[in-house]
């Protein structure tokens, strides 16, 4: 059954985990009020209403993430691409305050987000990422038809929401290019993961999230998501696929020294289904204090060793080594 609008006629949500696909977050149709039950203005609604779009790209020697972030009162969007042999990180990003380059449409199954500027252009729908910045290009086709995704929307402070929908692996094939070369990406030896979030977020919040893709020594494929700080009132986005299965887990704990993102980082469940060490290789870094809004945002790259356990195999579970992926710590003030 398609549930094809999140928000019912009586401006409510019906909070958890979905099965079924989310098709429109009309989020315009929300009941949204004051902690005190003031009705929010429309044009308010609008302003509050935030909206990201991630993809990122792994395989043993390159490393690529795009995404488009939009705030309402700012807009952003960065490219990078790592070189994991040499170490060596390439990034193109833009802040812009014009409405009129940056659009995410409200609909999680067939999204559409776009991101113009001179010097850099991104386009994400659900099967196709083009980005064109001055010193990277990529061209990609996503492949998701062999897994589901997470589809998860809890409340967010007294009043608001957050809705997310994490897929991953996806199969990709396509192209970098890059330091004058034209690399091409494909499964398996390249996999990929998407985070497609919107909601009437915390006004304060943080978060730590992991995430990663590979193809496992026997053939099946594997992709997992985990996070803390956001998402957990009642249900969580901890998840994880092997071969297109999917294991929910109970909540996840990240141990890593603050600060200091060249350490080794452990993430654990509560109910012992996951188990992974996380070794960094770089990061990203971005850190904004303008007052009305801040942020203090660290994207890890790098590679995780370690055990997963399966509703069909609790007991010995999946061992792994070297997945290529991603680490985040993030504190923001929309």
């Amino acid at each position: 059954m398609t549930i094809h609008r999140l928000i019912s006629p009586s401006g409510k949500i019906e909070f958890g985990l979905y099965d079924e696909p989310v098709m429109n977050l009309n989020y315009m149709d929300y009941d949204l009020k004051t902690p005190l039950g003031l009705a929010i203005p429309t044009f308010l609604k609008k302003l509050k209403f935030n909206q990201f779009h991630f993809i990122g790209v792994a395989g043993e020697e390159l490393m690529a993430g795009v995404a488009v972030v939009d705030l309402k009162y700012a807009a952003n969007a960065f490219f990078y691409v790592l070189d994991r042999k040499q170490g060596l990180l390439t990034e193109e990003k833009k802040t812009t305050l014009s409405h009129n380059q940056i659009s995410i449409a409200p609909f999680p199954e067939s999204p559409v987000s776009r991101f113009k500027t001179q010097d850099l252009s991104i386009l994400l729908t659900g099967d196709t990422v083009i980005v064109r910045g001055k010193k990277i290009r990529m061209e990609l086709t996503l492949d998701t038809a062999h897994t589901t995704p997470l589809r998860i929307c809890t409340r967010s402070g007294y009043r608001g929401w957050t809705y997310t929908q994490k897929t991953s692996p996806a199969g990709v094939s396509g192209f970098i290019e890059w330091c004058g070369k034209k690399i091409a990406l494909s499964s398996p030896g390249y996999m990929g993961i998407v985070d497609w979030t919107g909601g009437f977020m915390r006004r304060e919040t943080f978060w730590n999230w992991a995430s990663g893709a590979m193809v496992l020594s026997d053939g099946k494929t594997l992709g997992f998501n985990f996070s803390c700080g956001t998402n957990e009132t009642g249900f969580n986005e901890n998840v994880f696929w092997v071969d297109g299965h999917q294991t929910r887990t109970g909540p996840v704990h990240f141990r890593f020294m603050e600060n200091d993102f060249r350490g080794v980082w452990t993430i654990q469940s509560s109910d012992g289904k996951v188990d992974l060490v996380f070794y960094p290789e770089t990061h990203r870094t971005e850190t904004i204090n303008a007052v009305v809004f801040a942020s203090k945002f660290t994207q890890i790259m790098g590679a995780f060793d370690g055990r997963l356990s399966t509703d069909q195999d609790a007991t010995n579970g999946v061992f792994f080594k070297k997945c290529p992926g991603w680490a985040e710590d993030h504190y923001a003030k929309w």
